[in-house]
């Protein structure tokens, strides 16, 4: 039996540091789950939300990147039970009624609650969710490893899937950080050719070491004229020069022209990254060279279960900075500080 109170990270004013408080253990409703969280990772998203930059209803609690166990089972809830060793991908609730609730595409829900933005997310000890956007994790698996996969992973996943590559092609993955250095891991495993793009060669280095690492690495802040010669002397035979697609994971400005550089002729960039200000890029890189703009929010729960499967039976790795529930300001001061690689994870007992 769950207590009734329990620490949490909530979010009571905007723009103000992270602190622990003491709240009440929430109830599942009918279609949900107590979930006992063991891990929840924290993501650029998690600022944005800090920022007001949702619209959020205060006070709520962070996070959207959670698993643990299954505590309690609302009574509508069917394959699942106490015990079950979970992760819950971020959407809460779905309105149920829009065209593409409708035509079951629920992320694209016109009116949905998203933990840790629009409602209640994991930086706690305990968390409710509802089943339908849960999947199950393989016994192995540590916690710490699935959570940052409930967002980072399936957003990265979705993204290449969005891609729609033909088999054999070529993924650029731009931004090797949270998301891009398990995407160049993932993009190998789908037998793609891969670039790796970052401005920082460390980024570069952590995923060369990977058992699938990239077919070649760029280094962002050399001429463009380099980087494309890397990139066909890596991953010669196309009728085009270049990369089937780019998925920018990451929001920074130059990051899209540049993109749209090392992307071929007819090809195709996904959009990942949530820059503040909008997007830019030349028409030339777009019109003349037809390049098609796709986005990509994550992957719905179908596809989450799919690359929990890939990411397991292929050991995929990722790279985590632990922290405890008291440090979580710490941690996002290490983040904007630009001290951290990979992904930030919050770990509880």
């Amino acid at each position: 039996m769950a207590p009734k109170s329990m620490k949490a990270v909530q979010i009571q004013k905007f723009n103000e540091p992270y602190h622990v408080s003491e709240v009440s253990v929430p109830q599942p409703a009918p279609h949900q789950v107590l979930v006992k969280i063991k891990a929840a990772g924290f993501c650029h998203t998690d600022l944005m939300a800090l920022n007001n930059e949702f619209a959020s209803t205060l006070p709520f609690i962070g996070s959207h990147e959670p698993a643990g166990v299954v505590e309690e089972v609302g009574a509508q809830v069917t394959g699942f039970q106490k015990g079950d060793r979970v992760g819950c991908i971020n959407f809460d609730t779905v309105c149920g009624e829009c065209p593409d609730c409708k035509a079951d595409r629920p992320i694209y829900c016109d009116a949905p609650k998203m933990k840790g933005l629009t409602t209640d997310g994991a930086w706690a000890e305990y968390m409710v969710a509802d089943a339908r956007f849960m999947v199950k994790l393989p016994d192995d698996m540590e916690f710490k490893v699935a959570a940052p996969l409930m967002c980072a992973g399936i957003s990265i996943y979705g993204g290449i899937v969005r891609a729609n590559v033909p088999e054999e092609g070529s993924i650029g993955i731009v931004g090797i950080g949270g998301l891009g250095h398990i995407g160049t891991q993932v993009a190998k495993c789908m037998g793609y050719k891969v670039a790796a793009v970052d401005v920082k060669q460390s980024a570069l280095d952590t995923v060369a070491a990977y058992e699938y690492c990239p077919d070649v690495l760029c280094l962002a802040t050399d001429p463009v004229e380099v980087c494309r010669e890397k990139i066909s002397r890596a991953i010669p035979g196309s009728d085009y020069p270049g990369l089937d697609a780019t998925v920018l994971a990451t929001d920074h400005p130059a990051a899209f022209e540049l993109a749209a550089a090392l992307t071929r002729k007819h090809g195709t960039m996904v959009l990942l990254g949530q820059p503040q200000k909008g997007i830019t890029m030349s028409y030339q890189n777009t019109i003349f060279r037809d390049i098609k703009l796709v986005g990509s929010l994550i992957a719905d729960t179908a596809d989450a279960q799919a690359f929990i499967k890939l990411f397991h039976k292929n050991r995929l790795q990722v790279q985590i900075k632990e922290w405890r529930l008291d440090q979580a300001e710490e941690m996002r001061q290490a983040y904007l500080a630009g001290k951290t690689n990979g992904k930030n994870v919050v770990v509880l007992n």
